[in-house]
């Protein structure tokens, strides 16, 4: 008779897990494992499927605290870990990844850390910000010292960083290519428009949406003031670079793109557009909706950044542009409005290419051979 596994997985918002990680543990009764998941439980209202795992209250905040209230959150990860004793730990993003990879050295249990892109910690401009990124590579290299934690990234830039800086040997890392995508409902539509571009993200200055909105404006009035633009996305106004619901509605009035707020259909959004825009500079792993975006069979622009380039072949999936430059987003757009074959021939390879790469089955196979390794 097969024993039940007990995994903890410490996200850092209940919104992120649901639309990131809801796969993996649902799939966790399957491969003899009880899934107990952590997030800071927002206002949001989410369809939930829980038989197969159960959602708590993370002791931890989403948002950085001083260090009373640091070291308050930490004691009671602490007591949670060793009153719970969980076989294993899997901390996604920095936060949890920092608080639970020490508690994991503390009570000796099996880690994984999930990196979701480096993130702002790399783009320091001031040094308190340099010295911030010292000190967290000193806990990491701490947390992924022993042959019992693990690093998942999802690209090659933060690999290369991670080995540059020793935060561990490298076979303490491994690369899964994103959170991977559901093709049963993701997939190409008979029904796709020619007029359509959508960008679909946070509304964040660093996922690109002030020079999407511009380039809109650009766009029509250089080449076709027929084309339609949308945005959709949720405000978070946790992120320091956040755009205020007040300031996206003026933006977007002003160029003309029309903003459809946070959406829970984007798989349909994506089956009526005809090109997909992620002008993002945002530091990040695989931007899911890249991997989506590809799975419904739309070319793609997006810029040459970590993270992006790695969802995108250039010229054959899409096509890669300099960031922050509203400019070559419009020479792009224009590549693929004005030549109906082109852009529907690189639709059918990105379709292909996230078939043979993002398949969600074997993102989730991928995660659970990693979790029995760890554990056995």
């Amino acid at each position: 008779m097969n024993t039940f596994k007990k995994i903890f997985m410490f996200v850092n918002v209940d919104w992120f897990f649901y639309s990131h990680r809801l796969p993996i543990a649902k799939e966790a009764s399957l491969n003899n494992v009880n899934m107990s998941v952590y997030a800071d439980i927002s206002n949001k209202s989410f369809e939930r499927d829980k038989k197969d795992f159960e959602v708590f209250q993370s002791p931890l905040t989403r948002t950085s605290n001083g260090i009373l209230k640091s070291f308050y959150e930490l004691t009671r990860v602490l007591l949670l870990i060793v009153r719970e004793k969980p076989d294993l730990i899997h901390a996604v993003t920095i936060k949890p990844i920092i608080f639970l990879g020490l508690v994991s050295r503390l009570t000796n249990t099996p880690f994984i850390g999930a990196i979701s892109g480096m993130g702002p910690i790399i783009n320091y401009t001031s040094l308190y910000q340099r010295l911030r990124f010292k000190v967290v590579l000193i806990i990491y290299r701490i947390i992924f010292k022993p042959q019992t934690s693990l690093i998942i990234c999802q690209n090659e830039f933060d690999k290369n960083i991670i080995l540059e800086n020793k935060v561990c040997k490298q076979e303490s890392i491994c690369i899964i290519s994103g959170s991977g995508v559901n093709l049963d409902k993701f997939k190409p539509s008979i029904e796709r428009s020619h007029d359509t571009v959508l960008m679909a993200s946070r509304i964040l200055r660093d996922k690109g949406v002030m020079e999407y909105c511009e380039a809109a404006d650009l766009y029509r009035k250089k080449y076709n003031d027929q084309i339609k633009f949308l945005l959709a996305g949720p405000i978070d106004e946790y992120t320091p670079t956040s755009i205020s619901e007040e300031e996206i509605l003026t933006l977007c009035k002003k160029n003309g793109v029309s903003y459809l707020g946070n959406r829970s259909d984007l798989s349909e959004l994506l089956s009526r557009a005809t090109i997909f825009v992620l002008p993002s500079y945002y530091q990040e792993g695989i931007p899911k909706v890249l991997i989506e975006a590809s799975a419904c069979g739309i070319p793609i622009i997006t810029t040459d950044h970590p993270g992006c380039r790695d969802a995108v072949i250039e010229g054959k999936t899409g096509l890669l542009v300099e960031a922050r430059n509203k400019e070559v987003i419009v020479t792009a757009l224009n590549k693929l409005l004005d030549n109906h074959e082109y852009s529907a021939e690189m639709g059918r390879q990105a379709h292909q290419y996230a078939k043979e790469k993002f398949d969600e089955k074997k993102v989730i196979r991928q995660h659970y051979s990693l979790y029995h390794e760890l554990m056995n």
